[in-house]
């Protein structure tokens, strides 16, 4: 982009929004309630994520704020949508949401970002090398949340905001982890309705795509073939394939492997298919944040890293992010899989690195930290 373009990129930003802008600005003249939450989600077309987890809790927990949530589908008009948000103490989202980085906040009203992603791997935001450093895009965030105090200073990066903004208090989703009927529940979901996983040990291989976006997206078929590796697995082990929801191949799976092979994915939770995972198989995906928390050991298998690596960037060195073995070559595969452990130090560092405060109390220091404060 030119110096130019870049100069007036906010300008343009502002301009495409600026009607909505405006009826923000007229609605300012209405009370504003400190006690009132609005969550905003114009994305994925319904609540979920850290919000929904936040909004269950406040609700069982009565702490004195009154929430409503609007998403993609529910027919909010933009001057309906501006009222609220002017009314409203505190506004939070969980992605990028263009209409909210228009807004000139209230005295007293915070925006606040709780990011569905856990951890620091591949770079977002101005983290990234070819990020619009005079975008206006994440900057008017009074708080933000990370999984842990580590990684505050990437997330300010990413967000171009003062690390002051940006505070450790875990993942509030994550609580879900430590809810022993939750998990329990998932558990004996799944295997009602996949009876042949029940008393196996499983495998999750977990990859994410290939490709710029969900039109191009794929994964190379010639990086796993599912027979090879099933061959060199004992009978008591099971596979789940859950690809990325924008690849739509699957894999071919041979006969004699079909009772012990099971594609999941249309399955919309990976975290409950992580409750009944005894090895994850992963490339660079950030499902190896919530494995961690979870406990269950990884394997990196990354045959594209140089590729791969080059053109994404991450934040770290990849092998950093190695909570087990890093594999490049397909027929080592299965072999690190069997010799993958819970016990495994990495794991453990891993964790402390990235996810320290996702220890099912997110939720409550959100509020105490946050909310309260």
């Amino acid at each position: 982009m030119s110096k130019i373009k870049e100069f007036l990129y906010p300008a343009l930003q502002r301009l495409r929004h600026a009607g909505f802008q405006l009826e923000y600005r007229r609605a300012c003249s209405l009370p504003m309630d400190k006690k009132r939450i609005l969550m905003y989600s114009s994305s994925k077309g319904r609540l979920g994520g850290n919000l929904l987890a936040v909004k269950e809790y406040l609700e069982k927990n009565g702490e004195g704020f009154t929430v409503k949530a609007i998403t993609a589908p529910d027919g909010v008009s933009k001057k309906q949508l501006a009222r609220e948000m002017a009314q409203s103490g505190f506004i939070l989202v969980d992605d990028y949401e263009p209409l909210v980085y228009v807004l000139r906040l209230r005295s007293g009203q915070r925006l606040v970002q709780v990011w569905h992603a856990l951890g620091a791997f591949k770079r977002f935001g101005y983290g990234r090398a070819s990020a619009v450093k005079s975008s206006i895009t994440h900057k008017n965030y009074t708080d933000a949340i990370v999984s842990s105090a580590d990684i505050v200073k990437i997330y300010a990066e990413a967000f171009g905001i003062d690390r002051s903004r940006v505070k450790a208090v875990g993942s509030p989703r994550t609580d879900r982890f430590f809810d022993p009927s939750a998990v329990s529940t998932a558990r004996e979901r799944l295997y009602g309705e996949y009876p042949g996983l029940r008393g196996k040990r499983i495998c999750l291989f977990a990859p994410t795509f290939r490709g710029e976006n969900v039109n191009d997206a794929h994964y190379p078929a010639r990086f796993f073939d599912v027979g090879r590796f099933m061959d060199d697995m004992p009978d008591d082990w099971a596979l789940i394939i859950k690809m990325h929801p924008f690849v739509k191949d699957s894999f071919a799976v041979p006969a004699q492997y079909s009772h012990r092979v099971f594609d999941l994915s249309k399955e919309r939770e990976i975290n409950d298919i992580l409750f009944i995972t005894d090895v994850l198989v992963t490339d660079y995906s950030s499902v190896i944040f919530e494995n961690a928390v979870i406990g269950n050991p990884a394997v990196l298998y990354a045959p594209d890293l140089d590729e791969y690596g080059g053109a994404r960037g991450f934040y770290y060195d990849y092998s950093d992010y190695a909570c087990g073995d890093v594999v490049r070559d397909f027929s080592s595969l299965a072999q690190a899989v069997l010799n993958a452990r819970r016990s495994d130090e990495r794991l453990e560092a891993f964790k402390a690195r990235f996810v320290s405060l996702c220890d099912g109390r997110s939720c409550e220091r959100f509020v105490k930290e946050v909310l309260k404060k």
